[in-house]
């Protein structure tokens, strides 16, 4: 009997240690799927420059060229100290890009994308981009560094490039909140001072340095500290600031 025991317990440790290590492995592959892809995109965005000797990694995307890999590339976000740099995209509905590459390949890590009802051009009041929370890290995952009030107050820019200019996104709030709440508002109309009061009040940390008759960008992404299924979030939204300077990859 003890060794029927024993047999039983050993399949099923088996059986578990064999579920474990496909999960690693799918974990793993898709993310190597996704860094594979962004830096074959990278190509066409970051340039050297040489300056008083220095050479520094800039990013200048060619448009043209990665619109002809995707044309739903939209943009491209930069958030520095988050291991976050890649593509924007767009698409009809906001289902496709949560388990879809640049490349169309299916992958549960999904892509970086403005909302299907946005303005393509960022011309909303407040334009959200998405992107997930991942085991493993990647995607917007260390958007949660933006919880430490000394990462909030050390981090105070990062950067959007789109076809039509390039913009430094002055940090106005950090949230940890819910995605029915202040921070999804598109478009203030006759409330914009309200609305954007509320979004500091409902804020974890906020900047009252910013220029709040300019227009916004929020990105949102899931808190897993509730689990991939809650509704809890964490929301960066920072002042949209034409810029002509050069933007250098500090990672």
């Amino acid at each position: 009997m003890k060794k029927w025991i024993y047999r039983i317990v050993f399949v099923v440790s088996l059986c578990v240690f064999g579920y474990s290590a496909y999960n690693l492995w799918d974990i793993y592959s898709q993310k190597q799927q996704v860094v594979t892809q962004t830096k074959q995109l990278e190509k066409k965005v970051i340039k050297k420059k040489r300056e008083n000797k220095v050479e520094k990694n800039v990013l200048e995307p060619d448009w043209a060229a990665l619109q002809a890999e995707n044309k739903n590339i939209v943009g491209w976000i930069y958030v520095p100290g988050c291991d976050i740099s890649f593509p924007v995209m767009q698409s009809k509905d906001n289902e496709y890009y949560l388990n879809h590459t640049v490349s169309g390949e299916y992958n549960n890590r999904g892509s970086i994308f403005l909302d299907a009802n946005a303005d393509a051009q960022f011309q909303d009041d407040n334009s959200i981009i998405y992107g997930h929370s991942v085991e493993g890290g990647g995607m917007f995952t260390l958007l949660k560094k933006y919880c430490d009030e000394d990462f909030f107050k050390s981090h105070p820019v990062f950067y959007l490039l789109t076809p039509d200019a390039n913009y430094n996104c002055h940090v106005f709030t950090f949230a940890k909140t819910t995605d029915d709440s202040v921070f999804y508002t598109t478009s203030f109309g006759d409330y914009r001072l309200e609305t954007l009061d509320s979004m500091k009040q409902s804020s974890t940390y906020f900047n009252d340095m910013v220029n709040t008759d300019q227009k916004f960008v929020s990105l949102s992404t899931c808190d897993l500290d509730y689990g991939f299924e809650s509704s809890h979030r964490f929301v960066l939204t920072g002042q949209l600031e034409k810029t002509s300077d050069d933007i250098v990859l500090k990672d």
